[in-house]
């Protein structure tokens, strides 16, 4: 059986490569997986004065940014994401805030609510 597998990162460096490993062992297997990328909050000018950091959203600026399609569409999810003083980055807490009210918002529509 195929299982649809969506990875879900968050980097400023590594954490994107971490997911495309994660991703070629599930498609070696015969599963379905994707690579998605919570969407960047950082300021422009915090990622000027790290030319790192520029270079490597430029060079995943066409990784797609996870939706909730994506959410829909998996049956399990991995996340890649560096922490934070022990928290995951604010771009991945407001990723899971936004995305799981939209999601249990779209999957509770013909629920019965006690």
């Amino acid at each position: 059986m195929s299982v649809n597998v969506a990875i879900i990162y968050y980097s400023q460096r590594t954490n994107y490569q971490l997911s495309r490993w994660a991703e070629e062992p599930l498609k070696e297997a015969g599963h379905e997986a994707k690579v998605v990328r919570t969407q960047e909050l950082a300021p422009a000018e915090a990622i000027a004065q790290n030319p790192a950091w520029g270079q490597y959203l430029e060079e995943t600026k066409d990784v797609p940014v996870a939706s909730p399609d994506d959410l829909d569409w998996a049956d399990a999810f991995i996340f890649s994401t560096p922490t934070r003083f022990g928290n995951v980055p604010g771009q991945v807490k407001q990723f899971l805030d936004q995305m799981m009210f939209k999601y249990f918002l779209i999957r509770s529509e013909n629920s019965i609510h006690w």
